[in-house]
């Protein structure tokens, strides 16, 4: 931690740290429900005034939050939560995919391509392996429904309540178990007493052709008794980069979702809500491109890729399609002094796509892939009333999914298709077929025993029992004379060569795995302003199978994950709630992780890179985090946040006989977070108001991948530290009807790796990486209408 404090003190000293956390950076609108009905925010969440006099005592506001099952004010849960309010997704801006959310999170990234997958990263603990099988270790929740295959829960954000982001593991309350965290988002709900303003549509374009349409809308069909909500999310952007092989646009989105909810209340003490959303997004285009550390700038066979990023070069077709259906029953009863509470949820996911897997002209590497995924799960809680000296929440829950994936890999033979002369690669197939499935059910309990109104103490256990099994096949070409196609145009299903060789095996494996997670949290409310906790949390990760191997000896088990967190928490609001300021110290002790290990292997076919799905026997997480949100003047609101994390695998050999890794950092932990914002409201007479908006994000150096971490000869497989700063400025009608926009993104144009793909290999001859480029400087605009 030492070298840790003083990169901080280095940072402080030459960038002015606290200047940039108080007029730049994560912006933003937000009113998360709070306890006297105004709008509020929390730390990095700043609030928009509906008009120039709105809330104008200067108060940061009582924020509300479910984190631990019930609604309770933020500052009084003694855990580390970031809560988002609706606006920051409506009128804000942000939500255009849910990986957006951990922006605004110290120690937290989220980097995702295109609206895909989100790589979920919290306090150093993710998942580098991208396998549908594999759960992340962050949580992903839809209204309280725990959702699996994280190609799924990159769902875009719209019409939305609030979004809750709990740091630390959740292996107590929150349906599975995890040891990053958990992120639920919570839809603006369906009422019996709507408000003005409840319904709205907007409209927004922006660079790249880009056109969103959203809007939610509520009605009442019953009085008193049953009222339902639609609400729709279409967002269509045309391709950044230019293919240089085709001449046509890259890198095209179309994404559209919708949902309904049907609230049907007959008496006070049962409600019944119905939620059912769709899914429908596409991509068009690769975003990859290959970049050479050579001096000659060749990458392999003789071909330069080009380095204007703003241009990609392949020649097999890039597409994904993908559909998605979900949706969930949650019913209430309050029964005396008691609450039940049951959810039924399920999720389907299908999805089928084309890929150039070398990023080049060359015919060296294409894929298909074909997958779907179902699953359904069954909470039943009780909980007592929260008032009591003794309350607790006690419950069941029960979890089924089942994956069917099929992935074809091929080199067509030279000449078969369109493609640049020059490659030396055989030609070859495979198929990766497997059927996967998880079945788990688990007990749960929680109490807070309040020994006096400042002291209380909360006790929580979960057993879990889960048992996976899978039906693995993967069949593959001898060698090249083996290989033949009867249509190239459709390779993935029209092979007529043989199998063989040790690219073809199966095997059928199954695995029981039992858990008993934990948690102890002291607290002492020193006032209704002050909260000091100490929290500790034992957190698992269900075991899995190494669904990406193509040897038999990476056909592996991989144990379940352990991670005992010690958390010190300090809560406080000053200067009569005008400031509002938390600060967390955290430790973890972290074994067998689940990692990924990607690089050349001497044991595949031509010396290949491989992923090798694996557990790290010991690891540690040492860090801390600094929230503050202020309102120094009525129109005026200001945030900012530090996330310090040091990360290190202290025991780690790549298995089969690999590298001893053991001192590697993290991936995507970076050392140092900061956000910061700042929101001025202008009073434009009677006709509304303008607001001013500012906000910035430094993320410092961060790896992608355990090997190599080498900043100097694989400098494209790492990200040094950058700042993305976005500007905005709105104008609101008086009667908060009408607000129009123009922003402007990544305001300084800064060039920056989202993600990064490992491809040098000196066997093959291959000098270079493959990378993924950030978003240069966009601008838009949107007008939204609330009625």
């Amino acid at each position: 931690m030492s070298r840790v404090a003083k990169r901080i003190f280095d940072v402080v000293a030459s960038s002015n740290v606290l200047a940039f956390m108080l007029v730049a950076g994560p912006g933003l609108a937000a009113t998360p429900a709070t306890a006297d009905n105004r709008p509020a925010s929390t730390t990095a969440d700043p609030a928009p005034e509906s008009n120039a006099d709105a809330n104008t005592d200067g108060h940061t506001g009582d924020v509300l939050v479910t984190a631990q099952r019930r609604e309770q004010r933020l500052q009084d849960v003694p855990t580390a939560v970031t809560a988002l309010g609706g606006d920051l997704f409506s009128s804000g801006g942000l939500g255009k995919s849910a990986n957006e959310v951990l922006n605004l999170v110290p120690n937290a990234t989220a980097g995702t391509q295109q609206h895909g997958r989100p790589r979920w990263w919290i306090r150093g603990v993710g998942a580098g392996q991208q396998q549908l099988d594999l759960a992340n270790p962050v949580g992903f929740y839809l209204d309280d429904v725990y959702i699996s295959n994280a190609s799924a829960t990159g769902l875009p954000l719209f019409d939305i309540e609030q979004v809750e982001v709990l740091r630390g593991p959740q292996g107590t309350l929150w349906g599975k178990n995890t040891t990053g965290g958990a992120i639920n988002v919570i839809s603006k709900k369906p009422s019996l007493t709507p408000r003005d303003n409840d319904n709205y549509v907007r409209f927004d374009y922006g660079s790249y052709n880009e056109k969103i349409i959203e809007g939610g809308a509520g009605l009442v069909v019953v009085p008193d008794i049953l009222a339902v909500r639609v609400s729709g999310h279409f967002d269509d952007r045309g391709g950044r980069f230019t293919n240089l092989f085709t001449g046509d646009k890259s890198n095209a989105i179309r994404d559209e979702v919708l949902r309904g909810q049907v609230l049907f209340a007959p008496t006070a003490n049962f409600q019944a809500l119905l939620s059912v959303h769709y899914r429908d997004y596409s991509t068009d285009g690769s975003y990859w491109t290959t970049a050479s550390y050579a001096a000659s700038g060749i990458l392999r066979n003789g071909y330069a890729p080009p380095t204007d990023k703003d241009t990609v070069n392949y020649n097999a077709p890039e597409y994904s399609r993908n559909k998605q259906l979900g949706g969930s029953l949650h019913l209430d009863w309050t029964l005396g002094g008691v609450t039940l509470t049951a959810i039924t949820g399920y999720e389907r996911f299908k999805t089928r796509g084309a890929n150039d897997s070398d990023y080049t002209p060359l015919e060296i590497s294409r894929g298909y892939t074909a997958a779907r995924s179902a699953q359904w799960t069954q909470e039943l809680r009780l909980a007592s009333r929260q008032d009591d000296r003794l309350s607790w929440i006690a419950g069941l829950y029960y979890f089924n999914e089942k994956i069917v994936s099929n992935a074809y890999s091929a080199t067509l033979p030279a000449g078969a298709v369109p493609a640049l002369p020059g490659s030396t690669a055989p030609a070859a197939y495979a198929l990766t077929a497997y059927h996967h499935k998880a079945e788990s059910g688990a007990a749960f309990g929680s109490g807070t025993f309040n020994f006096t109104d400042a002291l209380k103490l909360t006790l929580g256990g979960r057993w879990t029992r889960e048992t996976k099994t899978l039906d693995f096949d993967r069949l593959a070409a001898p060698n090249a004379a083996a290989t033949s196609w009867s249509n190239y145009a459709h390779w993935w299903n029209s092979y007529t060569g043989r199998f063989g060789g040790p690219g073809t095996f199966s095997g059928d494996l199954r695995k029981t795995w039992d858990a008993f997670t934990y948690d102890a949290t002291p607290s002492w409310q020193v006032d209704r302003d002050n909260l000091i906790y100490f929290k500790f949390s034992h957190g698992v990760k269900s075991g899995g199978f190494n669904t990406a191997a193509t040897l038999p000896a990476a056909l592996l088990v991989v144990a379940p994950e352990k991670l005992n967190a010690y958390e010190l928490g300090y809560k406080s609001q000053w200067f009569d709630r005008r400031l509002t300021f938390n600060a967390t110290a955290f430790h973890y002790d972290y074994d067998n992780v689940q990692i990924n290990v990607v690089g050349p292997n001497p044991g595949a076919v031509g010396g290949a890179t491989v992923s090798y799905l694996q557990n790290a026997r010991k690891a540690h997480v040492n860090g801390a985090e600094f929230e503050i949100e202020a309102k120094p003047l009525a129109r005026l609101r200001l945030n900012g946040a530090v996330g310090i994390l040091d990360t290190k695998y202290d025991e780690l050999n790549v298995v089969n006989g690999g590298a001893n890794l053991s001192g590697a950092r993290f991936v995507r932990a970076p050392k140092l977070t900061l956000n910061g914002s700042a929101s001025y409201t202008i009073p434009a007479g009677r006709s509304g108001n303008v607001e001013l908006q500012a906000d910035a994000r430094y993320t410092s150096l961060q790896y992608y991948y355990i090997t190599p971490q080498d900043r100097v000869n694989r400098y494209l497989l790492t990200q040094p530290g950058y700042t993305i700063a976005n500007a905005r400025i709105s104008f609101t009608s008086a009667d908060n009807r009408v607000t129009i926009s123009a922003y402007i993104d990544n305001l300084f144009d800064v060039d920056f790796r989202n993600h990064a793909l490992p491809q040098a290999n000196p066997v093959q001859g291959i000098t270079g990486d493959t990378v993924e480029w950030g978003d240069p400087r966009t601008y838009g605009g949107s007008v939204i209408f609330r009625f």
